[in-house]
């Protein structure tokens, strides 16, 4: 099958979470590593951020792209992007792991191709970029 985009992201919606747990950057950090190596991605580095009074955010950076997370642990909700150069990643198993882990009692998830290669073709042929 040709290619037509050069990424996909998968937006996640984890609602119904402990807020004591999303709260934690150890707790996301660790989360999230363990759901990225499920997922069978490569981990470049991660930065993990705690806000003062609450609330954490991060992004755990891979060879495939990124990981990135919020929380609001006010709303027991958290929310997750995973940017990939490949929609052929089998990303189930660590999605479950997440929600697991969080305890969340709801999940929405949104597929998206990004950047178009006939829309990059079409710019590079009317600006002469190589």
């Amino acid at each position: 099958m040709k290619k037509t985009h050069v990424g996909f992201q998968k937006t996640l919606d984890f609602y119904g979470c402990n807020n004591t747990l999303i709260n934690s950057c150890e707790f996301i950090e660790k989360t999230l590593l363990e759901a990225t190596k499920l997922m069978r991605l490569t981990i470049v580095n991660a930065t993990i951020h705690s806000f003062s009074p609450i609330g954490v955010s991060g992004v755990i950076v891979i060879q495939e792209s990124h990981i990135a997370i919020h929380t609001w642990p006010e709303h027991n909700y958290a929310s997750i992007d995973i940017f990939t150069c490949n929609d052929r990643y089998n990303l189930e198993n660590g999605i479950a792991h997440i929600q697991k882990a969080f305890q969340a009692n709801h999940l929405e998830e949104q597929d998206l191709a990004r950047g178009s290669l006939a829309s990059i073709n079409s710019f590079k042929k009317k600006k002469n970029v190589l």
